[in-house]
């Protein structure tokens, strides 16, 4: 059986982490049915609250699908991205499948199911789960972030020009090992640089670079799933990601 590595960076988030991993097992023997064993790899990034010992707890009950990542240093979610890759791209055989997904509970594991579906269907490299399709929502997300979202995805799209991409920052994604490996001989083992949450983008355009090819399917943001606060700067990120943008674009090779 083929596997699916399930890379969730977490840092601080006790309150989250344990609802996230018991909606992921409740995707185990769907993802069987599609030739997938689930492998949940938990990141976390030196947190100062329960994190931790919450996913040591979840490993210890489930042996066979979870396991613990732990960073000695916080590295922020860049070092959260080059963990998952360099542990992905050391244990993945070909046909094996890496996910990404914030830590927070905002991302239901459910879609998984429509994107590996899309993704194998139209032999893709990348599907994102995108805040931008048809049949996509977003509850409890306060409106000056919507609107730099909104505004974000046109600035992207206009500099970044990636086909069938209209969301460049939502973490939940899933990649084959092809895309993946050779983003790490174009690069190296660390390919991710920015420190900021434009990493997300960085991603994505360096994987656009390597030849990849992306789709997206509709969800359903659920920020209102998400205990405590929020960890993001929004004007820094917005201000962050508009110079990232223009760097990548006029940079990048």
């Amino acid at each position: 059986m083929n596997k699916l590595f399930v890379f969730l960076p977490c840092y601080n988030e006790e309150d989250n982490i344990g609802l996230l991993i018991e909606e992921w097992m409740k995707q185990k023997d769907k993802l069987a049915g599609s030739g997938l064993e689930l492998l949940v790899r938990p990141i976390d990034d030196c947190s100062k609250d329960g994190t931790k010992k919450i996913i040591e707890e979840k490993a210890a009950l489930y042996p066979d699908n979870v396991a613990l990542i732990a960073h000695e240093v916080n590295k922020n979610l860049r070092g959260g991205l080059n963990t998952g890759i360099g542990y992905f791209v050391e244990n993945a055989g070909e046909n094996d499948l890496m996910a990404f997904m914030d830590g927070d509970n905002t991302h239901d594991p459910k879609y998984i199911h429509s994107m590996i579906e899309k993704l194998r269907s139209e032999n893709l490299d990348c599907v994102i789960a995108s805040r931008y399709c048809s049949d996509s929502g977003v509850v409890g997300v306060a409106a000056h972030r919507e609107f730099f979202s909104d505004m974000a995805k046109v600035y992207y799209s206009f500099m970044l020009r990636v086909p069938g991409v209209k969301d460049y920052t939502c973490g939940y994604r899933v990649y084959n090992y092809s895309s993946i490996s050779s983003l790490v001989n174009k690069y190296g083992s660390e390919p991710v640089k920015e420190k900021s949450f434009a990493c997300m983008m960085e991603f994505l355009y360096k994987l656009h670079l390597c030849g990849a090819k992306f789709g997206e399917v509709g969800f359903e943001l659920r920020y209102d799933n998400k205990l405590g606060e929020s960890k993001m700067n929004v004007f820094k990120t917005a201000k962050d990601s508009l110079k990232t943008a223009v760097k990548l674009r006029f940079s990048e090779k």
